[in-house]
Protein backbone atom coordinates (compact mmCIF):
# COMPACT_ATOMS: atom_id res chain seq x y z
CA UNK A 1 0.00 0.00 0.00
CA UNK A 2 1.53 3.64 -1.02
CA UNK A 3 -0.95 5.53 0.70
CA UNK A 4 -4.26 5.24 3.12
CA UNK A 5 -7.32 7.29 2.53
CA UNK A 6 -9.46 7.87 5.38
CA UNK A 7 -12.84 8.30 5.25
CA UNK A 8 -14.20 8.83 9.13
CA UNK A 9 -17.63 9.82 10.53
CA UNK A 10 -18.10 13.37 11.43
CA UNK A 11 -17.23 14.26 14.98
CA UNK A 12 -20.22 14.51 17.64
CA UNK A 13 -19.48 15.35 21.38
CA UNK A 14 -22.49 12.77 22.65
CA UNK A 15 -20.84 9.82 20.37
CA UNK A 16 -17.36 8.24 20.61
CA UNK A 17 -17.08 9.51 16.74
CA UNK A 18 -15.54 12.44 18.82
CA UNK A 19 -12.45 9.88 19.81
CA UNK A 20 -12.71 7.67 17.02
CA UNK A 21 -10.31 9.77 14.28
CA UNK A 22 -7.99 10.19 16.92
CA UNK A 23 -7.94 6.34 17.76
CA UNK A 24 -7.37 5.45 14.31
CA UNK A 25 -4.56 7.87 13.33
CA UNK A 26 -2.46 6.95 16.69
CA UNK A 27 -2.51 3.23 15.19
CA UNK A 28 -1.37 5.20 11.18
CA UNK A 29 1.62 6.57 13.23
CA UNK A 30 2.91 3.85 15.16
CA UNK A 31 2.66 1.77 12.61
CA UNK A 32 4.27 3.87 9.90
CA UNK A 33 1.80 4.14 7.44
CA UNK A 34 1.33 7.15 5.19
CA UNK A 35 -2.15 8.63 5.52
CA UNK A 36 -4.45 11.42 4.25
CA UNK A 37 -7.90 12.38 6.37
CA UNK A 38 -10.70 13.33 4.02
CA UNK A 39 -12.88 14.98 5.48
CA UNK A 40 -16.44 16.65 4.84
CA UNK A 41 -18.33 20.15 5.79
CA UNK A 42 -20.24 20.00 8.75
CA UNK A 43 -24.15 20.75 8.37
CA UNK A 44 -24.02 23.40 11.17
CA UNK A 45 -21.86 23.30 14.28
CA UNK A 46 -24.81 22.29 16.90
CA UNK A 47 -22.86 18.66 17.14
CA UNK A 48 -26.34 17.70 18.06
CA UNK A 49 -29.13 14.33 16.89
CA UNK A 50 -31.60 16.16 15.83
CA UNK A 51 -33.50 13.69 13.42
CA UNK A 52 -32.36 9.78 14.20
CA UNK A 53 -31.41 8.62 17.20
CA UNK A 54 -27.48 6.89 16.13
CA UNK A 55 -25.96 10.23 14.18
CA UNK A 56 -28.38 12.89 12.78
CA UNK A 57 -30.12 11.89 9.56
CA UNK A 58 -29.56 15.33 7.88
CA UNK A 59 -25.75 15.81 8.99
CA UNK A 60 -24.81 12.63 8.37
CA UNK A 61 -25.88 12.74 4.56
CA UNK A 62 -24.18 16.00 4.24
CA UNK A 63 -20.66 15.57 5.93
CA UNK A 64 -20.75 12.36 3.47
CA UNK A 65 -21.50 13.45 0.63
CA UNK A 66 -19.27 16.62 1.03
CA UNK A 67 -16.79 14.11 2.28
CA UNK A 68 -17.31 11.97 -0.81
CA UNK A 69 -16.81 15.22 -3.21
CA UNK A 70 -13.21 16.19 -1.57
CA UNK A 71 -12.40 12.33 -2.74
CA UNK A 72 -13.67 12.70 -6.30
CA UNK A 73 -11.59 15.88 -6.50
CA UNK A 74 -8.04 14.22 -5.08
CA UNK A 75 -9.32 11.17 -7.99
CA UNK A 76 -10.20 13.75 -10.76
CA UNK A 77 -6.31 14.89 -10.19
CA UNK A 78 -4.75 11.60 -10.01
CA UNK A 79 -3.49 11.70 -6.68
CA UNK A 80 -4.89 8.14 -5.62
CA UNK A 81 -3.64 5.09 -8.00
CA UNK A 82 -3.92 1.15 -7.79
CA UNK A 83 -1.92 1.20 -4.96
CA UNK A 84 -3.38 3.48 -2.47
CA UNK A 85 -6.40 1.94 -0.28
CA UNK A 86 -9.77 4.36 0.52
CA UNK A 87 -10.94 2.54 4.15
CA UNK A 88 -14.76 4.30 4.78
CA UNK A 89 -15.39 3.57 8.48
CA UNK A 90 -19.02 3.13 7.78
CA UNK A 91 -20.18 0.95 5.49
CA UNK A 92 -23.18 3.45 4.61
CA UNK A 93 -21.66 6.14 3.54
CA UNK A 94 -23.77 8.49 1.52
CA UNK A 95 -22.29 9.03 -2.17
CA UNK A 96 -20.09 5.75 -2.21
CA UNK A 97 -22.00 4.54 -5.40
CA UNK A 98 -19.77 6.95 -7.39
CA UNK A 99 -16.21 5.04 -7.30
CA UNK A 100 -17.38 2.01 -8.91
CA UNK A 101 -19.10 4.53 -11.31
CA UNK A 102 -16.04 6.50 -12.01
CA UNK A 103 -12.85 3.15 -11.31
CA UNK A 104 -14.96 1.30 -14.07
CA UNK A 105 -14.28 3.97 -16.65
CA UNK A 106 -10.55 4.65 -15.53
CA UNK A 107 -7.48 3.21 -16.13
CA UNK A 108 -6.59 0.33 -14.15
CA UNK A 109 -3.50 2.31 -12.77
CA UNK A 110 -6.38 4.68 -11.40
CA UNK A 111 -8.48 2.14 -9.57
CA UNK A 112 -7.83 2.81 -5.88
CA UNK A 113 -8.56 -0.28 -3.60
CA UNK A 114 -11.90 0.20 -0.91
CA UNK A 115 -11.99 -1.45 2.46
CA UNK A 116 -15.08 -0.36 4.62
CA UNK A 117 -16.02 -1.16 8.39
CA UNK A 118 -19.66 -3.25 8.84
CA UNK A 119 -20.88 -1.97 12.14
CA UNK A 120 -24.35 -3.72 11.78
CA UNK A 121 -27.55 -2.43 10.05
CA UNK A 122 -29.88 -5.34 7.76
CA UNK A 123 -28.19 -8.38 9.22
CA UNK A 124 -28.82 -7.18 12.98
CA UNK A 125 -32.26 -7.49 14.09
CA UNK A 126 -31.77 -4.71 16.48
CA UNK A 127 -30.31 -2.57 14.58
CA UNK A 128 -31.75 1.21 14.75
CA UNK A 129 -32.52 0.84 10.64
CA UNK A 130 -34.95 -2.45 11.00
CA UNK A 131 -37.07 -0.05 13.64
CA UNK A 132 -37.52 2.75 11.59
CA UNK A 133 -38.53 0.92 8.68
CA UNK A 134 -35.09 0.75 6.05
CA UNK A 135 -34.65 -2.83 5.51
CA UNK A 136 -36.23 -2.78 2.21
CA UNK A 137 -33.55 -0.48 0.23
CA UNK A 138 -30.90 -0.86 2.97
CA UNK A 139 -30.02 -4.52 2.08
CA UNK A 140 -30.51 -3.52 -1.84
CA UNK A 141 -27.58 -0.69 -0.65
CA UNK A 142 -25.50 -3.36 0.83
CA UNK A 143 -25.80 -5.59 -2.33
CA UNK A 144 -24.58 -2.64 -4.44
CA UNK A 145 -21.52 -2.21 -1.91
CA UNK A 146 -20.66 -5.32 -1.78
CA UNK A 147 -19.75 -5.75 -5.12
CA UNK A 148 -17.69 -2.46 -4.97
CA UNK A 149 -15.20 -3.12 -1.82
CA UNK A 150 -12.15 -5.27 -1.98
CA UNK A 151 -12.99 -6.19 1.78
CA UNK A 152 -15.33 -5.86 4.50
CA UNK A 153 -14.44 -5.43 8.79
CA UNK A 154 -16.71 -6.71 11.02
CA UNK A 155 -16.44 -6.76 15.12
CA UNK A 156 -16.61 -10.50 15.68
CA UNK A 157 -17.22 -14.02 13.77
CA UNK A 158 -21.04 -13.22 14.53
CA UNK A 159 -21.34 -10.85 11.93
CA UNK A 160 -19.12 -12.31 9.43
CA UNK A 161 -21.59 -15.79 9.63
CA UNK A 162 -24.42 -13.20 9.44
CA UNK A 163 -23.10 -11.49 6.05
CA UNK A 164 -22.31 -14.62 4.37
CA UNK A 165 -25.85 -15.70 5.52
CA UNK A 166 -27.47 -12.66 3.80
CA UNK A 167 -25.63 -13.34 0.46
CA UNK A 168 -22.43 -11.25 0.32
CA UNK A 169 -19.34 -11.85 -1.48
CA UNK A 170 -16.74 -9.80 -0.96
CA UNK A 171 -14.09 -10.96 2.00
CA UNK A 172 -14.58 -10.88 4.90
CA UNK A 173 -11.74 -9.65 8.00
CA UNK A 174 -12.98 -10.02 11.63
CA UNK A 175 -11.29 -6.95 13.32
CA UNK A 176 -13.07 -5.95 16.22
CA UNK A 177 -13.63 -2.60 17.18
CA UNK A 178 -11.40 0.73 17.32
CA UNK A 179 -10.44 1.71 20.49
CA UNK A 180 -8.06 4.12 21.90
CA UNK A 181 -6.77 2.60 25.28
CA UNK A 182 -4.56 5.52 26.14
CA UNK A 183 -6.35 7.94 25.16
CA UNK A 184 -9.45 6.91 27.34
CA UNK A 185 -7.11 6.68 30.09
CA UNK A 186 -5.88 9.90 29.61
CA UNK A 187 -9.35 11.43 30.22
CA UNK A 188 -8.92 9.82 34.12
CA UNK A 189 -8.37 10.61 37.03
CA UNK A 190 -6.02 7.97 38.20
CA UNK A 191 -4.76 9.77 41.54
CA UNK A 192 -7.91 7.50 43.78
CA UNK A 193 -6.66 4.17 44.49
CA UNK A 194 -9.87 1.90 42.67
CA UNK A 195 -10.50 0.12 45.92
CA UNK A 196 -11.36 3.88 47.53
CA UNK A 197 -13.96 4.74 44.67
CA UNK A 198 -17.79 4.16 44.80
CA UNK A 199 -19.25 1.00 43.83
CA UNK A 200 -20.59 2.70 40.26
CA UNK A 201 -22.45 0.60 37.41
CA UNK A 202 -22.89 2.64 34.38
CA UNK A 203 -24.97 2.77 31.71
CA UNK A 204 -23.75 4.45 29.25
CA UNK A 205 -25.47 3.84 25.66
CA UNK A 206 -28.11 5.65 23.84
CA UNK A 207 -31.51 5.02 25.38
CA UNK A 208 -32.97 2.90 22.75
CA UNK A 209 -34.88 -0.25 22.77
CA UNK A 210 -31.53 -2.10 20.78
CA UNK A 211 -29.74 -0.91 24.42
CA UNK A 212 -32.01 -2.38 26.85
CA UNK A 213 -32.71 0.32 28.64
CA UNK A 214 -35.03 -1.45 31.05
CA UNK A 215 -33.16 -4.61 31.79
CA UNK A 216 -30.71 -2.15 33.31
CA UNK A 217 -33.47 -0.48 35.21
CA UNK A 218 -34.81 -4.35 36.46
CA UNK A 219 -30.55 -4.90 37.53
CA UNK A 220 -30.24 -1.92 39.08
CA UNK A 221 -33.66 -2.77 41.04
CA UNK A 222 -33.17 -6.49 41.65
CA UNK A 223 -29.22 -5.71 43.50
CA UNK A 224 -30.38 -2.84 45.44
CA UNK A 225 -32.13 -5.98 47.72
CA UNK A 226 -28.64 -7.64 47.65
CA UNK A 227 -25.99 -4.54 48.21
CA UNK A 228 -27.51 -1.37 48.19
CA UNK A 229 -24.42 0.75 48.60
CA UNK A 230 -23.88 0.03 44.88
CA UNK A 231 -24.82 2.87 42.45
CA UNK A 232 -26.49 2.92 39.41
CA UNK A 233 -26.04 5.84 36.93
CA UNK A 234 -27.46 7.04 33.94
CA UNK A 235 -24.77 8.76 31.75
CA UNK A 236 -26.60 11.34 29.52
CA UNK A 237 -26.25 13.52 26.95
CA UNK A 238 -26.75 17.05 28.22
CA UNK A 239 -26.54 18.62 24.59
CA UNK A 240 -30.23 16.51 23.98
Amino acid sequence: MRKLFYMGLESYEARYTLQLQDWNERVFKRRGIDYEIITGDELDNSKAIVTGSVLDAHGRSYYSLSQTMNLVQKMKNGELTSDDVIFYEDMFTPGIECLPYIMDQSPPEYRPKVYLRFLAQTTDPDDFLIREGMFHWMRKYEEMVDHVVSGIMVANEEFAAHLRIAGLLAPIYVAGLPYGKEEVEGRVDHSKPLHERKKRVAFAARWDDEKQPNFYMDLAEAYYKIDPEVEFAVFWDTQN
